[in-house]
């Protein structure tokens, strides 16, 4: 039998994957003693409830705005979307034929040669987990964003204060934490409610503040002047820094991919999964966001809306109405709140997968699951411990809530890049990538999306740390920069004081 006729034997419960003619296996994968819960629409809910794009548009408007206006946030996500839709394919190859926990940094183990394979798929793992963290975080504070804006709405005698949105922060993410612990696994219908309600509010948004407005828009303004408003930048340095916004509408893209050892047939599900959140995410976000900028002629005032939410502001002038506009947040505060929930499942398995290959501190302990509950509590708690860190550090920022997602997408595509790198280097050879893979791309397409993956990653960590705005005060900084550098302290001492020794990950044995 050829290298070509190989095919991978998915079944996550042996410490590997043995290719078809025993000629070549992939070692050193450990067992995976969790439940197989989801179906290919259960995958997908979760998929689509972590990205929720039209709601990561709502809660981040304002930077693609200031950066730029209606014209950066519309062929932004248009953009964006094409750019993900590549990254989505590489992931969704990769997976194909190595469905595990561990995603984007088992890729790299098993691509790269056995000199550089323990270093490059240890970045790209720590990567990936820096990424979810923050991932919660942004999400964590933007629901409490959301909460106190429809308190300051209604008790406009209120005057809110740092340490409030601090409370609120840790409490969203203490709840997750437990619920996450206790009942996920019990409930996990709640993904399908959040999928309806987020369609449900959505279609209803994106109806009524267009047909209620008033307002009638040139289009030729609309598509074609760009606003800048950073102060000082150029008009395409401005676009670049506007851009987290339609980015985070696809943070999480490998959510599925770490819930693998979870699915029935991940090798064809994961990958199904993974294109069909890019495709929903810009169905949602984009029309949305059309009718958002329909909805109100003036967006850049909504900026200085008192509740700190200029969404909220827009809606309320669209319908005329306080209480559509309300009914409005607290849909998305709820949706949010799923989401929160499934980053901090998703977070905890990749942590989880982490430590089962021994890359963390107390890898013994994360890397349990608990046989009564069925989940790993360990990796849960460090997790949210990490989480109420970050609220500690940057919550008295006004500009946190940038930092977060801009550190978000820059980790996150660093960890797909790696991988789409290492796939490149081995040529996309059959050896990686079996001609009999359940997901497969025409080889030049898969060329073209892996340079685009990486590339994009380039992009994201340079333009990603510049000030939206000029000059640079400390208030209106981009600490995205300093986040990162310490991000690389913790992983090199890490690195030194215990990966190095035992750290493993997967191999390919040709």
């Amino acid at each position: 039998m050829s290298k070509q006729d190989l095919k991978p034997n998915h079944d996550l419960s042996t410490p590997s994957i043995e290719l078809a003619n025993g000629q070549v296996a992939v070692t050193g994968l450990p067992n995976a003693p969790m439940k197989q819960n989801f179906s290919i629409l259960s995958i997908i809910a979760v998929g689509y409830n972590i990205s929720n794009s039209w709601v990561a548009i709502a809660a981040s408007f304002a930077i693609a705005i200031q950066s730029g206006g209606a014209v950066t946030l519309l062929y932004g996500i248009i953009l964006v979307a094409a750019i993900m839709l590549c990254t989505g394919l590489t992931l969704a190859e990769l997976a194909s034929v190595y469905p595990t926990a561990g995603g984007q940094y088992h890729f790299t183990s098993i691509l790269a040669t056995s000199r550089w394979s323990r270093s490059l798929s240890y970045s790209s793992g720590l990567a990936a987990v820096f990424s979810w963290i923050t991932l919660s975080a942004s999400i964590a504070l933007s629901s409490a964003n959301v909460l106190m804006a429809i308190i300051i709405r209604w008790r406009p005698e209120y005057q809110p204060e740092t340490w409030h949105y601090f409370l609120v922060y840790q409490a969203m993410n203490a709840v997750m934490v437990l619920y996450n612990i206790f009942l996920t696994n019990k409930t996990l219908w709640v993904y399908n409610l959040g999928f309806v309600l987020s369609i449900s509010t959505f279609l209803a948004i994106t109806i009524t503040c267009p047909a209620r407005s008033s307002i009638q828009l040139d289009s030729s303004h609309v598509w074609t002047q760009f606003a800048n408003g950073s102060g000082g930048w150029p008009d395409g340095i401005s676009f670049l820094t506007g851009l987290s916004t339609p980015q985070f509408m696809l943070s999480g893209l490998d959510a599925t991919l770490h819930l693998a050892e979870e699915c029935l047939q991940p090798e064809r599900i994961v990958p199904k999964a993974v294109i069909v959140t890019v495709i929903v995410g810009f169905l949602t976000a984009f029309p949305f966001s059309v009718a958002i900028i329909y909805s109100y002629k003036d967006v850049e005032l909504s900026l200085t809306t008192p509740t700190g939410f200029p969404i909220y502001f827009i809606w309320e002038k669209a319908t005329h109405s306080p209480v559509a506009a309300t009914i409005f947040m607290a849909c998305m505060l709820t949706v949010s709140c799923i989401a929160l929930n499934a980053v901090h499942q998703t977070s905890s398995r990749l942590t989880w997968s982490f430590a089962r290959d021994e890359a963390l501190f107390y890898s013994n302990k994360l890397a349990s699951v608990s046989p009564t509950l069925g989940v790993p509590v360990y990796a849960i708690l460090l997790d949210g411990l990490w989480v109420l860190l970050l609220g500690v550090v940057y919550v008295a920022s006004s500009n946190a809530f940038n930092a977060f997602i801009s550190t978000t997408v820059v980790v996150a595509q660093i960890s797909y890049a790696i991988p789409s790198a290492l796939l490149l280097y081995r040529r996309r050879s059959t050896d990686y990538l079996p001609s009999s893979r359940p997901f497969k791309l025409i080889n030049s397409v898969g060329y073209i999306v892996n340079i685009v993956t990486i590339v994009w990653a380039l992009v994201l960590t340079v333009f990603f740390s510049f000030p939206t705005v000029l000059p640079a005060t400390g208030g209106n900084m981009n600490y995205t920069s300093v986040v990162l550098v310490a991000m690389l302290v913790l992983g090199i001492v890490n690195w030194f004081a215990y990966a190095r020794k035992h750290y493993h990950g997967p191999r390919l044995e040709l």
